[in-house]
């Protein structure tokens, strides 16, 4: 099945219609559109396929992937705009329960009414999983039996006004992301949610290279299902003051700081008051050699126990340039999660992830890329059937047109 999509994907680029001619690299023009295909693939060794506990035996598999796209490119009087279609499907030689085939669609576009004022907007849609041993079955990757698929669509939109030259600019914000599991058991129905979100931004020039910024967010969170359950609904509201700089050629970055509270509906769910922030930076010393680093802080849904997650990230990038072919990336992140519980006598869950991922890059011709790649994901908690790490080494390539 899977080839025979790659095929049609490949004919449609081809033969759509008898005005079809190439553009430029990369690109074939049918009609208004640019049409932009590609694919990639992958052979990876796998050494815990199901993130089994550290104590549980491991399955160890070798892991092939295949993924072709699709992007129809236009301008629209001269505003950019693009949808596109990916699909990519997973091969486990030694565990067959664990292939997988997801689909990802996704539409986007700009639109500039004048010089003051600008509106984008962005629509995604997946057909996903959630490998054992993640997400919901996060610990218990080994006691069921094949991922879990879920559906998640996002809708979102910004409406910018005010010149890019003038002091202030201010950006209004709304989304509506969705999540449903393709199972039909109480466990799983309690967890499909919507979350609905608006906010605006206001950014104001107090320097030649640097912005102030206030950025306010209400965020609607509600649950199809919560039968059974002491409703985990809640309404987010989230206040953030920062400054984005480009202090000189080589360093850009943004930092915000502010309040953040979550008031459940039900009384019996404690209300949240804490310190939220997001922070950017990347510093670039030569031009062919760039470091970056992210942190946030912010509260998540849970995918188990408690009312929700309070969660702070920290990534730290390297990414070099060594030829003009030739490039390697590595990054390490560190994640921390609190599962927030209002029972006596019952300490909250902390897990803690170390991420590591390197690659090296190698461009071989304008159309074709290979790149070997390492990663490594370490998780400790205080529950003891929490903890695994689990390795993936590979090799991939990226053909295009």
């Amino acid at each position: 099945m899977l080839k025979r999509t790659k095929s049609i994907i490949a004919m449609s680029v081809i033969c759509a219609t008898p005005t079809l001619f190439a553009q430029e690299a990369g690109r074939i023009q049918a009609g208004q559109f640019d049409l932009i295909p590609s694919f990639t693939s992958s052979m990876a060794y796998v050494d815990n396929v199901a993130y089994a506990r550290d104590d549980d035996p491991e399955i160890y598999s070798w892991r092939a992937t295949i993924s072709p796209e699709l992007i129809a490119a236009t301008q629209i009087d001269g505003n950019p705009f693009q949808v596109g279609y990916r699909l990519e499907r997973g091969v486990f030689f030694s565990s067959s329960a664990d292939d997988y085939t997801d689909h990802f669609i996704e539409a986007s576009g700009e639109y500039e009414l004048n010089s003051r004022h600008r509106v984008n907007a962005i629509a995604q849609y997946e057909d996903g999983h959630e490998e054992r041993g993640t997400g919901f079955s996060l610990g218990l990757g080994t006691a069921i039996t094949t991922p879990d698929r879920y559906k998640s669509t996002s809708f979102g939109g910004e409406y910018s006004y005010g010149a890019v030259t003038s002091d202030g600019v201010v950006t209004l914000k709304a989304n509506r992301e969705t999540l449903n599991y393709d199972r039909s058991e109480q466990a799983y129905l309690i967890r499909d949610r919507v979350k609905n979100k608006v906010g605006a931004e206001l950014g104001y020039r107090i320097g030649s290279a640097t912005t102030a910024l206030l950025d306010v967010t209400q965020t609607f969170v509600r649950y199809d299902n919560q039968t059974g359950i002491t409703t985990r609904d809640s309404d987010e509201t989230r206040v953030l003051l920062g400054v984005r700089w480009e202090s000189t050629a080589a360093t850009t970055g943004f930092a915000k700081v502010g309040y953040k509270e979550k008031d459940f509906e039900a009384a019996t769910r404690s209300t949240f008051y804490g310190t939220d922030w997001e922070v950017g930076i990347e510093w670039q010393p030569i031009s062919y050699s760039t470091f970056r680093f992210s942190t946030n802080a912010d509260t998540r849904e849970t995918n188990g126990e408690g009312n929700f997650i309070r969660g702070r990230d920290y990534t730290a990038a390297w990414n070099h340039e060594w030829l003009s072919r030739l490039r390697s990336s590595i990054s390490i992140t560190r994640e921390t999660n609190e599962y927030i519980l209002d029972e006596d006598g019952i300490e909250n869950r902390d897990d803690e992830l170390m991420r590591y991922m390197a690659s090296l890059n190698y461009q071989a011709r304008r159309y074709l890329s290979f790149s070997l790649f390492y990663q490594l994901a370490d998780r400790d908690s205080n529950r003891d059937s929490i903890g695994y790490d689990r390795n993936v080494v590979g090799i991939s390539a990226e053909v295009t047109l």
